[in-house]
């Protein structure tokens, strides 16, 4: 997770790629929020591009500290490309609620999710 402490965070989670633009009432930079997200989820989708072609890949992860680890093998594309310390995003979302209504225009979820930009890097057992 990239870090850069500025006045309006002194946690350091917010910056100008990560402001909230749409609805930011509901969302949150808070170390606490975004930690209770990752612990509760269990699968994580991983964002990259290699060889001009966008992959989106679903895991499973694990937290120590700020610290996120993602599983998969070491032959996998995912895994050989993050390696080469290419940006990367990272997404959990909850699904807490559907919410239906008498039109299919009006439905809609009730959900957390956390997004991770960033780098990757291997870490060898």
């Amino acid at each position: 997770m990239t870090r850069n402490t500025d006045a309006h965070d002194s946690d350091g989670l917010k910056t100008p790629r990560t402001t909230l633009r749409r609805k930011p009432d509901r969302g949150s930079h808070d170390w606490e929020t975004i930690a209770a997200i990752l612990d509760e989820g269990l699968i994580c989708h991983i964002a990259f591009e290699t060889d001009g072609q966008p992959y989106a890949i679903p895991t499973n992860y694990g937290r120590d500290g700020r610290t996120l680890y993602i599983h998969g093998s070491p032959a996998s594309r995912l895994l050989q490309s993050l390696a080469e310390g290419i940006p990367m995003c990272l997404t959990v979302t909850l699904l807490d609620g559907i919410i239906l209504a008498r039109s299919v225009f009006h439905h809609s979820m009730n959900y957390r999710s956390v997004v991770v930009l960033g780098t990757a890097r291997r870490v060898d057992a």
